[in-house]
């Protein structure tokens, strides 16, 4: 039995995305494939378009076996953290043989050669590092300049791309944990990950939130996305009765920086001194989250990273969590979203393989003995409350079952 674990946030599911899980069955010939899902929160720092229950059915759809969540802290968090919870989740089910993702370059030796020096810091690249540093370059920069010194990179996006960076963390993590999981990548196919381009074969996620976010009549969404999402998950998509976005948590936000501004942010996570004073001082110009957003982003603090930072503050996430995470090796708890009827051998073997217990349902909770693995629990639970009181839910986070398709 072959098991292929990918790691997603589906923001909305698209072609690119069935392009991949297609590829798992057919190029690397997968008997089963298990996704690790962000929740109801993303890496950018936004909440998803619609809610993870969606998005899990829209998986199924799509020819996933089963969908487990990737903790809240995890899918806000950096590269490093994101692909560290994701690689830990997957050893800890004790079943999958290989992570597949897409890169630019389509190099899985390289991305585990670059993974590799990262990891291991030999002399030469610490010295070709200082250099980068002393010439003024910031640490990135200094990184890259570093990594090209020492092998032949043979793709411009190799060092820069979204996707890539993203293959060379979780390869990193593979190392880091003596995982038995081993990589696979495909070339990634169609608009860059940050392109709000509907062109080409295959749009990109952003590109479709980004048209969702302009009202026009569902058949005007559909004659414009039918070439770019699969017919059945369109037709799921567009049944939704709004869309989610960050700047509908503007009040909340702002509610919680009033209330916290005289001690500053520096405890929540990504927030370092000169960012938390700079939200101070702009603080009485606050009007939305974007629109702050755009007052805080500077040469060295990225829009995304603002993003994220601000999330972390809505969502009360500390630097002292994360730091607590790393220490511990990445701790999880095995949340399963939802599965396919016929894949029920699947969860047979992963209940029997799995270091720990398999919540398929919240009243099962109870199971989790472990402090860190509660205290994940709950910020989930805590991120979707925040998250469902702008697309409302009938049924709480103790209340909804699993998606079975």
């Amino acid at each position: 039995m072959k098991t292929i674990g990918i790691v997603c946030e589906l923001n909305p599911l698209h072609s690119g995305h069935k392009y991949l899980l297609d590829m798992a069955r057919k190029r690397f010939n997968a008997d089963y494939i298990i996704l690790v899902m962000s929740g109801d929160y993303t890496q950018r720092g936004v909440p998803s378009i619609v809610s993870k229950e969606v998005r899990t059915q829209m998986a199924l759809m799509a020819g996933a076996d089963a969908v487990f969540e990737l903790p809240v802290q995890y899918a806000t968090a950096s590269a490093e953290y994101f692909a560290s919870g994701a690689i830990s989740l997957l050893n800890s089910l004790g079943c999958v043989d290989h992570i597949l993702f897409g890169t630019e370059n389509g190099d899985i030796e390289e991305i585990q050669k670059i993974a590799s020096i990262l990891n291991d810091e030999p002399d030469e690249y610490k010295k070709e590092l200082q250099k980068g540093l002393k010439r003024g370059l910031n640490f990135a920069s200094a990184r890259d300049a570093a990594l090209k010194k020492l092998i032949t990179i043979g793709n411009s996006t190799t060092l820069i791309g979204s996707n890539n960076i993203l293959g060379i963390e979780y390869c990193r993590a593979l190392m880091e944990s003596k995982s038995s999981i081993t990589p696979l990548t495909i070339q990634r196919e169609g608009a860059d990950y940050n392109s709000d381009d509907l062109t080409g074969a295959y749009a990109s996620a952003s590109a479709i939130r980004k048209l969702l976010e302009t009202t026009y009549p569902d058949d005007t969404y559909r004659s414009i996305l039918k070439d770019y999402i699969p017919e059945d998950v369109l037709t799921l998509l567009l049944s939704q009765k709004a869309y989610n976005r960050l700047d509908n948590y503007s009040d909340y936000l702002h509610y919680k920086l009033l209330s916290e501004r005289s001690e500053g942010f520096t405890s929540y996570a990504d927030i370092h001194r000169d960012l938390s004073d700079k939200i101070i001082k702009f603080l009485p110009k606050y009007t939305t989250i974007s629109e702050f957003t755009d007052l805080l982003k500077s040469k060295d603090l990225t829009y995304t990273r603002i993003q994220r930072s601000l999330l972390h503050i809505l969502l009360g996430i500390k630097q002292g969590t994360l730091d607590s995470l790393k220490q511990e090796k990445y701790p999880v708890y095995l949340r399963l979203l939802g599965f396919r009827k016929k894949s029920s051998p699947l969860l047979a073997v992963i209940r029997e393989s799995s270091s720990t217990p398999v919540i398929s349902r919240m009243s099962d909770a109870f199971k989790i003995e472990d402090e860190q693995q509660k205290r994940l629990l709950d910020q989930d639970v805590l991120a979707s409350d925040i998250y469902h009181l702008i697309i409302p839910d009938s049924k709480n986070e103790y209340q909804k079952p699993v998606t079975i398709l």
